[in-house]
C-alpha cells in the first residue's frame, strides 16, 4: 500500500499577485450551443439554438475568469433574447466577471415564412 506525505500543500497561484502586469485581451468560452427564445420587433418569438462566443477583457491584476459564470449569465431571463436582454447580458458579464469590457457573438437559424413568387407555395426559410 502506498501512502503519500501531504506536509507540503500545493501553492495557490490563482490568488497570488501577477508581477508581470499583463492585461488579458480576450478570455472566455467559444462555440457553446445554448437554447434561446428569440423575440422579434413585432412581439413574436421563436425557439432556436444559438452558438455563443463570450469574451471579457481583464486588467493586469486578474489571472483569469470563472468560466461557469458565462453559462449562468446565458441562463438569465429564461433564455429569452431580445435587444434589451442582450444588453443585460453584456452588463452582467462586466459586473459579475469584473471586466473592463466584453464581447458576445451569437449566431442562430431564424425561420421566416416566405411565399414563392411563381407558385405561391409557402415555406420556411432560414436566415
Amino acid at each position: 500500500m502506498t501512502t503519500h506525505d501531504h506536509t507540503c500543500p500545493i501553492e495557490d497561484v490563482q490568488s497570488s499577485p501577477d508581477l508581470r502586469s499583463l492585461d488579458i485581451d480576450k478570455v472566455g468560452i467559444k462555440s457553446i450551443r445554448h437554447p434561446v427564445l428569440v423575440k422579434d420587433k413585432t412581439g413574436g418569438a421563436q425557439h432556436t439554438v444559438a452558438t455563443f462566443n463570450m469574451y471579457v477583457y481583464l486588467p493586469h491584476n486578474f489571472k483569469g475568469t470563472h468560466m461557469s459564470r458565462f453559462v449562468e449569465i446565458l441562463n438569465m431571463n429564461d433564455r429569452e433574447i431580445s435587444v434589451e436582454s442582450f444588453e443585460n447580458i453584456l452588463r452582467e458579464m462586466i459586473k459579475r466577471l469584473e471586466a473592463k469590457s466584453c464581447d458576445v457573438e451569437m449566431t442562430f437559424p431564424y425561420f421566416i415564412n416566405k411565399t414563392a413568387p411563381v407558385s405561391g407555395v409557402k415555406s420556411l426559410l432560414d436566415y
